[in-house]
């Protein structure tokens, strides 16, 4: 029931985010109407959940085992507010670990350029996202938070406030949040991740202070003239999910036979 509840409240966050990010007060740039490729990513939005109550399911009662009594009843002994902070910081920071390996590893990135596809960044740009990736981005942060002792309840509290971030972050909404950016990423600085010429930046999901210190966060406007997408393949990455679902693994097999004929 609660997983019913999370996946209906992060549904209904999606919807009004669609709606605010085209008002003509509130948008950063006209959308297309009607928006494309829409069926594409309710399709993988619906992977989304299956790879969320995969890793509901399946992963979080055995990584909840995991838990060493003595950081268990430690954690317990804090305020329950103070609990989710710390656990959305240190969920943040793997998921920021995560997310850079995704694009410095040859491998991961072929399976990370899904999410990059997208041409028109909007709060459903957010569902395009591989359900290996999926994995790869929830799973590592609950098992690190189940390990120093947190909660279930804290721990799912945590993955789906940054999930909600995530859609707030990918969202056409306009901004003027310039003065926050010294902590936690913008709407803003996350467009800038989208843009091939300054992808390598601006990895944070909630908080900028990993990109500060890693000395990869810029702060920069996304001019009228920016397009989103692939470096180096935005108008030949596919779009369409029946193509692009396996796409990951063709260019795997592609770099690995370049690889073999350039040894030979």
């Amino acid at each position: 029931m609660v997983f019913l509840l999370s996946v209906a409240a992060l549904s209904a966050v999606y919807l009004v985010v669609a709606r605010l990010e085209r008002l003509p007060a509130l948008r950063f740039r006209a959308l297309s109407s009607p928006r494309p490729y829409l069926r594409t990513d309710l399709v993988w939005y619906g992977l989304a959940i299956a790879a969320t109550a995969m890793s509901v399911f399946v992963f979080r009662p055995q990584l909840a085992a995991l838990q060493p009594p003595p950081l268990r009843d430690a954690v317990a002994s804090l305020p329950r507010v103070l609990q989710l902070l710390l656990a959305i910081v240190v969920f943040d920071f793997v998921s920021f670990l995560v997310h850079v390996g995704l694009h410095r590893s040859d491998v991961l990135w072929n399976v990370h350029k899904v999410h990059h596809s997208t041409r028109e960044l909007d709060g459903f740009a957010t569902t395009r996202t591989h359900p290996i990736e999926n994995l790869l981005r929830f799973v590592p942060g609950q098992a690190v938070l189940f390990v120093v002792g947190m909660p279930v309840g804290i721990v799912a509290a945590a993955v789906a406030i940054a999930a909600i971030y995530g859609v707030s972050n990918h969202s056409n909404l306009r901004t003027n949040l310039a003065w926050l950016e010294g902590v936690v990423i913008t709407p803003r600085l996350h467009r800038s991740h989208h843009v091939p010429a300054t992808t390598p930046h601006n990895y944070g999901a909630i908080f900028s202070i990993w990109d500060r210190v890693l000395g990869t966060l810029v702060r920069r406007d996304t001019g009228p003239q920016d397009r989103f997408g692939v470096p180096g393949e935005v108008d030949s990455y596919p779009q369409r999910f029946a193509v692009a679902v396996g796409y990951p693994l063709v260019q795997i097999r592609q770099q690995r036979a370049r690889r073999l004929a350039g040894a030979r």
